[in-house]
């Protein structure tokens, strides 16, 4: 017997029962990772972009490189290399002044993760001693350790994914992106993924990547979407009615992870748990709003919490009283399903933003939006609800679960607990 959890739901593994090859992205995939070019796989949150390497790439060819709010390329570079079970071979000699308030304290003690280790003169109570010390050296900020770093994975044979591309700071993004071109110059040729609706992200911060970086946009079409309800009614020998069909796709919004989550909810609450021997019709409207019901009210905490840290933006961003952070999560709320789908440009943004607050400037909104991926990433907003691309200047839903929240689960917002804003 099939359990319904095998054919339908959010996994982490490739979806046996329902995995569709879309628009032929498996041959696609196959064919990029072998050209002497960087892959970059970006696209909304839950519409398969890991799955497409997993399916495509085993785990045992490749260096995976998972990135956070706090990452950058020193614990990036720092991660291959353990993975590759790697060391830097440079014995580093040199004399180190320690002031007065750092006497005492070894190096090693240091916070940044550092590699190299050598023989260091320390200085106690104003003369030199020589002991036997550790002095590091950060990897990756120089062509020579992104040298080093090319090389071992060059012999390793394996293909390094960084992973969640879109969580670190704007800095560190410009930094991999200048890094990305010393690699191609080495033949290292990385796959990146993230969660941004555009293209050309990557040559917008270097331009010497043009020509040296191809893109996978994940899209799904509704008939696309209908084949996995197809592959999956097959496993389970069940049969969707066709105004219930027409409902759950309606309510994906265009996204694999929805429709596999909304269709697990459906089946669940119709009683179907496993595949049966006898042919299921499934035409339960009720159930269909139970189901709704419940993804709702899983997901109510996290838009809350979206909604909370957000409309306070970051404490030192000193906008406190113009709330600009707060106009943008409310316009974006309130905007249509297909203008957040598309994105709002930076200058429509910033009218619909004054209707609630004329003094709004375009400088302000512009820092707004620039830190409002890395506020979403540092207060554990996981996947991304909203995204500011720098290089089309829009803000775009990254997240098609708000539409079905905002739809189903009656929210309440904090511009609505006073009527001044």
């Amino acid at each position: 017997m099939t359990q319904l959890g095998e054919v339908f739901g959010i996994a982490a593994s490739v979806p046996v029962h329902t995995y569709v090859d879309r628009a032929g992205l498996d041959k696609r995939f196959t064919y990029l990772i072998q050209q002497d070019r960087h892959l970059v796989i970006h696209g909304a949150s839950k519409q398969g972009k890991t799955i497409l390497r997993k399916k495509n790439l085993p785990e045992n060819q490749s260096i995976i490189v998972q990135c956070g709010a706090n990452s950058g390329r020193d614990r990036i570079y720092l991660e291959m290399l353990r993975q590759l079970g790697s060391k830097i071979p440079t014995e580093i000699s040199r004399n180190l002044t320690l002031g007065a308030e750092l006497q005492g304290k070894a190096s090693g003690q240091l916070s940044l993760p550092l590699v190299a280790s050598g023989k260091a003169e320390i200085e106690a109570g104003g003369s030199f001693e020589r002991e036997s010390g550790t002095v590091l050296t950060p990897v990756g900020i120089d062509p020579g350790s992104l040298g080093y770093i090319a090389q071992e994975i060059k012999q390793s044979g394996k293909k390094v994914v960084i992973e969640d591309f879109h969580y670190l700071s704007e800095q560190e993004k410009i930094n991999l992106a200048f890094d990305l071109k010393a690699f191609w110059d080495s033949q290292v040729f990385l796959i990146i993924i993230g969660i941004w609706a555009d293209q050309n992200l990557l040559t917008y911060y270097n331009g010497d990547l043009s020509g040296r970086i191809e893109e996978i946009d994940i899209r799904w079409s509704v008939e696309e979407l209908e084949q996995v309800l197809q592959k999956g009614s097959r496993a389970l020998n069940i049969s969707f009615g066709l105004d219930i069909k027409k409902e759950i796709i309606d309510d994906a919004n265009q996204n694999v992870g929805l429709l596999q989550r909304i269709t697990e909810k459906y089946c669940y609450e119709s009683g179907i748990y496993e595949s049966s021997w006898k042919l299921k019709i499934l035409e339960d409207k009720d159930a269909l709003t139970r189901s709704r019901n419940a993804i709702c009210g899983e997901e109510a905490v996290r838009y809350r919490l979206f909604d909370d840290v957000v409309s306070r933006g970051l404490r030192d961003s000193g906008e406190s009283e113009l709330r600009v952070y707060q106009r943008i999560v409310r316009v974006c709320v309130e905007a249509s399903s297909q203008d957040l789908r598309d994105g709002i440009s930076r200058a429509d943004l910033l009218t619909r933003i004054q209707v609630y607050e004329p003094r709004v400037r375009l400088s302000d909104l512009s820092a707004a939006l620039n830190k409002i991926d890395k506020l979403q990433a540092v207060r554990s907003i996981s996947p991304l609800v909203l995204s500011y691309n720098p290089n089309t200047q829009k803000i775009q839903l990254v997240d098609r679960e708000f539409l079905f929240y905002r739809k189903y689960g009656a929210p309440f917002w904090s511009w609505q607990e006073t009527d001044d804003y």
